[in-house]
C-alpha cells in the first residue's frame, strides 16, 4: 500500500479517534537513505530507546542484518538473520517470562513461524506523515490516546467480520515483534488481525507510560479506514440509545 493512501487513511482515523503519539509506518528499501538513525551500536541498546527521536524529531530508523552489539531482536524478528535457539534459557531463566525451558522453546518455535524474509536490504521505521508518497508501506502503528479510543479501534476491527473472538490479538511478544513481526505476518493472512502491543516489560522502561501500540498491516489499515463511514464511528451517526 503506497504511503499516500496510508496517509489519507490516517486522516480518516484522526477525525474519529484520538491519538497521543504520531503514527509510524514501516517500509523496505534497497537505499541507504541519508540522515537515518542506524540501529547499530557498540553496546547493547533496545530500539525503543530511540522512539522519542522518531516521534519528536522526525528521525527514521534503519534496520538491517548488522546490529553489532545491539539487541538482536530486530535483526532476528525482522528476518535479516536466523532466530537464535538457545534451548529456551534466555526467556525462561534470564528474563523469566516463561515458567520452564519447554514452554520457552515452544515460544521460540512459534515465533520463528511468524517471521518472513525481508523484501529488501533495509527496513525503515518512520513517522507516517514524513514518508515519501511513493514508498510501499507494510505495517502501520497507531497509538490510541486512552482506553476509550482503544476500544473504538477494537470495535472497528470486528465491524466487517463474522467472527467476533479473535479480530484483535494481545500476544505475549517482544516490542519489535508486536509493532512489526506479527502485524507483518498478518498481511499474508486472509483475514488480517489487529495487534495490541508494547506490553513487553523491558520495553516499558523506554517508552512513555501511556503508550500502547495498535498495529495492522497496511492493507487492513486502509480497509478499516474505509469502513468508518456508515459505522458506529461515523461522525454523522446519531445513536438512538444516546451513547
Amino acid at each position: 500500500m503506497n504511503s499516500e493512501l496510508a496517509k489519507e487513511s490516517l486522516r480518516k482515523f484522526s477525525e474519529v479517534v484520538s491519538f497521543n503519539y504520531p503514527a509510524v509506518g514501516w517500509y523496505f528499501s534497497s537505499e541507504e537513505i541519508e540522515n537515518s538513525l542506524i540501529f547499530r551500536k557498540d553496546k547493547w541498546v533496545c530500539m525503543f530507546m530511540y522512539i522519542k527521536i522518531v516521534m519528536n524529531k522526525g528521525k527514521r530508523i534503519r534496520f538491517s542484518g548488522d546490529n553489532a552489539n545491539a539487541c538482536t531482536g530486530p535483526t532476528e524478528y525482522f528476518g535479516f538473520t536466523a532466530l537464535e535457539d538457545d534451548g529456551g534459557v534466555f526467556i525462561a531463566e534470564t528474563e523469566r517470562f516463561k515458567k520452564d525451558l519447554e514452554i520457552s522453546k515452544a515460544y521460540t518455535r512459534e515465533s520463528a513461524a511468524l517471521i518472513h524474509p525481508p523484501k529488501d536490504k533495509y527496513l525503515y521505521m518512520e513517522k507516517l506523515e514524513n514518508i515519501d508518497d511513493n514508498k510501499e508501506i507494510e505495517v502501520v502503528n497507531i497509538f490510541p490516546a486512552d482506553l476509550t479510543n482503544l476500544t473504538k479501534l477494537v470495535g472497528l476491527s470486528g465491524y466487517d467480520r463474522v467472527a467476533n473472538l479473535d479480530n484483535v490479538l494481545t500476544p505475549f511478544a517482544s516490542g519489535c515483534q508486536a509493532v512489526f513481526t506479527i502485524p507483518y505476518h498478518e498481511k499474508f493472512q486472509e483475514n488480517p488481525k489487529s495487534i495490541i502491543g508494547l506490553g513487553d516489560q523491558l520495553v516499558r522502561n523506554f517508552i512513555p507510560e501511556d503508550m500502547v501500540s495498535f498495529s495492522v498491516p497496511s492493507n487492513r489499515f486502509v480497509e478499516m479506514a474505509n469502513n468508518i463511514e456508515g459505522s458506529f464511528l461515523d461522525k454523522n451517526f446519531k445513536n438512538p440509545t444516546g451513547f
